[in-house]
């Protein structure tokens, strides 16, 4: 019996895992705008127009919150005042799948889009690029800061928590800064039982926001350009602040913020006890500003004990193509323990690649084992390459695991769990809704290095997409049902 309960617990197990990475698989060409909606077959996009088109929301194809209702906001800096901003008109183009939002704020022309694009990662329209362009239309120079606030809720949770490239499972406020800003990250309404997944992305370069923050809504909807962010309080009503500081802008010149947040999907291969994700959790290598290399991206592995005994060894590991390693020359992480019921590990990877004469299309593969499973099936990536001109060809070669896999990470019964927030601060009723964030395209202003608590991150960048589960109380009664009848059939036999 303990053999039979173990099979069909696996089994249950891996279906909630794998259930919860399945994209929406509708076609994401046309938009239909209705009022103040515009959607696809993969999300819905709108702003409310209750607050003068100030405020904007998203939501996927079913209904579900990815952003909180319209309570997701643009913040300008200008001269030090500080607030946000109420636009005045809102045109929807149904032909380029834009919002344009139209404003003025102390001297400045503030124009904000939100355009359905496609996801690098999974091809489907299933992101939102936000952008914020703020011009100074004055005759003298105006000091402007911009940010791009984002109130995310995934389904019912308010208090979504993140997993973030380079820093894992974030359920405190944090702030990152310089060259500590992530790439991106992903938002789950469950770190354990992942239902709804979301990714934001910010650019790297001139174009990545200066300040992140992953904090509290309370905090960050008042009318200060760097909101406090006390390391010690759980995130709460979880909200992502993009910043970019303070530059000066002469008459005519503009400061361009933008950022990417949409769906995300998790690729899985969960037919053991070990059940092993991935993601790119950046699209593809796209060449860099001065066209002699590529953009760092970065992938994301999840690994989870599904079964009814410890797993001990555990390991998972990258295969890379020729040309492709890993930014700090490990590319095998490993756990001592992996308990049954514990949460899931993520684990993070930066990816460089050598400059390339040719366009080259290449697999980056995801490997785990355990001392009790052996080797599970492994997840495949495939990620473009484009060509450098007068750069040397690079010969294809199947994934080879890098010789230079070291530095496992030893942890013991290593657990996702969501702490509670305790401040206590809970929004009040506000109308809600979607929103994403990604690059920012900066004039060459100097920027102001204004920095309040500050909590360490690392740089990654990614566009994604995002999934949907088959219901949990599906998957349970499954496994009620199939444990009964197996149940009973081994007693008839006995």
């Amino acid at each position: 019996m303990n053999g039979l309960l173990k099979k069909v617990g696996v089994s249950a197990a891996a279906l909630v895992l794998a259930a919860s990475s399945t994209a929406i698989a509708v076609s994401a060409e046309e938009v239909t705008v209705n009022d103040t909606h515009m959607k696809n077959g993969h999300i819905d996009v709108f702003v409310d127009g209750t607050y003068s088109t100030s405020r904007f929301a998203m939501s996927d194809s079913q209904g579900n919150h990815l952003l909180f209702d319209c309570t997701s906001r643009f913040f300008s800096s200008v001269d030090g005042v500080v607030d946000y901003i109420s636009f005045s008109d809102c045109d929807i183009n149904s032909s380029t799948k834009t919002f344009t939002l139209n404003g003025k704020y102390k001297n400045t022309d503030v124009t904000a889009t939100l355009r359905i694009v496609g996801n690098t990662v999974t091809g489907k329209e299933d992101t939102v690029e936000i952008t914020m362009t703020t011009l100074n239309s004055d005759s003298v120079d105006h000091n402007v800061g911009s940010r791009i606030m984002l109130d995310t809720q995934l389904g019912d949770n308010d208090r979504a928590p993140y997993r973030v490239t380079g820093i894992g499972e974030v359920t405190k406020r944090i702030q990152c800064t310089g060259d500590n800003v992530p790439l991106s990250y992903n938002t789950f309404d469950s770190l354990t039982n992942p239902k709804i997944v979301t990714a934001g992305t910010f650019l790297s370069g001139s174009a990545k926001p200066d300040i992140v923050q992953f904090t509290n809504y309370e905090i960050s909807k008042q009318s200060v350009f760097i909101p406090e962010v006390n390391t010690n309080y759980s995130l709460g009503d979880s909200t992502v602040n993009a910043i970019w500081n303070v530059r000066t802008l002469a008459p005519g010149q503009s400061l361009t913020c933008r950022t990417y947040y949409g769906l995300s999907a998790i690729d899985v291969s969960a037919n053991s006890e070990l059940a092993l994700g991935a993601n790119k959790s950046t699209g593809e290598f796209k060449v860099n500003e001065d066209g002699t290399g590529y953009e760092n991206v970065s992938v994301m592995s999840f690994l989870q004990n599904t079964g009814i005994y410890d797993l001990s060894n555990v390991e998972v590991s990258l295969q890379l193509p020729n040309g492709v390693k890993t930014a700090d020359g490990t590319a095998t992480k490993s756990y001592s323990t992996l308990t049954t019921g514990s949460g899931v590990i993520q684990d993070s990877w930066t990816l460089t690649a050598d400059p390339s004469g040719n366009a080259r299309t290449v697999k980056v593969i995801v490997k785990a084992k355990s001392d009790q499973t052996g080797a599970v099936d492994p997840v495949e990536l495939t990620f473009n390459i484009p060509a450098i001109e007068g750069a040397p060809e690079i010969e294809e070669t199947q994934p080879a695991t890098e010789p230079e896999t070291t530095a496992p990470v030893t942890e013991d019964n290593t657990q996702a769990t969501t702490v509670p927030a305790d401040d206590g601060n809970d929004k009040q009723s506000e109308t809600k809704s979607v929103s994403t964030t990604d690059e920012a395209t900066s004039d060459e202003s100097t920027s102001d290095s204004t920095n309040d608590s500050s909590d360490g991150s690392e740089n990654s960048n990614g566009a994604i997409q995002t999934g949907h589960t088959l219901p949990v109380l599906i998957v349970l009664s499954l496994f009620v049902i199939a444990t009964s009848a197996m149940y009973v059939y081994k007693k008839k036999q006995g």
